[in-house]
């Protein structure tokens, strides 16, 4: 939006009510503006809502077929690998970091906190804040069978991602043009 370089001053009343009269008129065209440009923004969700809709879910699915598959079929993988390169894209497993978790639904939070205060007293807490776990502290200071013996266990999870080789995108174009 572009506004005059000097705006003028204004030394009277009747002045002042004249320009007032304008912004009244201003405002008018603004608020009819947006009001129309609204409305073909809203056609064209209404239009396009369908169809977008439409290929959301499909993409959806695709990705939860190809997700089942790889998870379904780990020998699939590059030796060495948990990824496999395919011609329209790279499909694959990544192992998230070590998470600490009760190492069973009879531990809960509050008892890991008082067995690691019994054993270990301050050690593997927060300071000066009202003392929390340190959860890095423990997953470097205590091994396996000590983070059992408070309830813990370290997991670590398995995420799905997938990465279309876009440089294969005219063969979807001429897919799309033949199914409609």
């Amino acid at each position: 939006m572009s506004a005059p370089e000097v705006i003028p001053v204004l030394y009277s009343l009747l002045e002042v009510d004249v320009t007032m009269h304008t912004l009244l008129i201003s405002t008018l065209r603004h608020e009819r503006l947006v009001a129309e440009r609204d409305r073909e923004i809203a056609a064209i969700h209404k239009n396009r809502g369908p169809s977008i809709d439409k290929a959301a879910i499909e993409k959806a699915v695709y990705e939860s077929q190809i997700e089942t598959y790889c998870r379904a079929h780990p020998q699939e993988m590059e030796e060495g690998k948990k990824s496999v390169q395919l011609s329209n894209g790279l499909m694959g497993l990544r192992t998230g970091p070590p998470a600490l978790e009760p190492l069973n639904k009879q531990w809960t939070w509050e008892k890991i906190e008082a067995k690691l205060r019994e054993l270990w007293k301050k050690k593997f807490f927060h300071a000066p804040k009202p003392p929390g776990i340190d959860k890095a502290k423990l997953k470097k200071g205590l091994n396996k069978d000590q983070l059992k013996e408070c309830g813990l266990k370290l997991e670590s999870s398995e995420s799905f991602y997938l990465e279309l080789n876009r440089l294969a995108a005219p063969a979807p174009l001429e897919y799309e043009a033949a199914a409609q």
